[in-house]
Parts: structure tokens; C-alpha cells; sequence
């Protein structure tokens, strides 16, 4: 794969998966059940997307990049539904 094609992947996950948008509610602000099912479902898809990245990176450096941002996916989608299922 050359470097140029291996650059414009790096741009594509960066954005993907690294949204400096998508801030996470604050600890102190108590969220309804139904905030906390949408944050759920988004945890949920990111990991879901973290998977496909992860499935699809072919380059070492990427591969790299795809495991953590796994990993932290899953970690934030368990924390998440852990928080839902403990206000019930």
C-alpha cells in the first residue's frame, strides 16, 4: 500500500473515530433514562464501527491504531451500559 493511500486512511480514522464533537455528558449532570439509552446506542455503534475499522486495516501503524481505538470503544460502550443498567 503506498504511503499516500496509508496517509489518507490515517486522515479518514482520525476523523472517524476521534470526533472531537461528540462530548460525553458531564458526571454531575444526571441523565435521564432515555439520554442514556441514546448514549448506549452511540457507544454501541462506535464499537460496531471500531470493529469494521479493525477488520479492514491492512497497514501495521493501522492495525495499531484500530486495536486501541477497539479496545476503547468497547470500554466506553461497557461503561455506558453498565451506568443504564445500575439507574434502573
Amino acid at each position: 500500500m503506498s504511503r499516500k493511500l496509508a496517509g489518507s486512511l490515517w486522515q479518514i480514522a482520525s476523523r472517524w473515530l476521534d470526533n472531537a464533537d461528540d462530548d460525553l455528558p458531564s458526571e454531575t449532570s444526571p441523565a435521564t433514562k432515555e439520554e442514556l439509552s441514546q448514549i448506549v446506542s452511540a457507544a454501541k455503534q462506535e464499537w460496531l464501527d471500531a470493529q469494521s475499522y479493525f477488520n479492514h486495516a491492512t497497514e501495521p501503524e493501522l492495525v495499531d491504531h484500530a486495536i486501541l481505538s477497539l479496545q476503547a470503544a468497547e470500554r466506553k460502550y461497557m461503561y455506558w451500559l453498565k451506568r443504564m443498567e445500575n439507574s434502573q
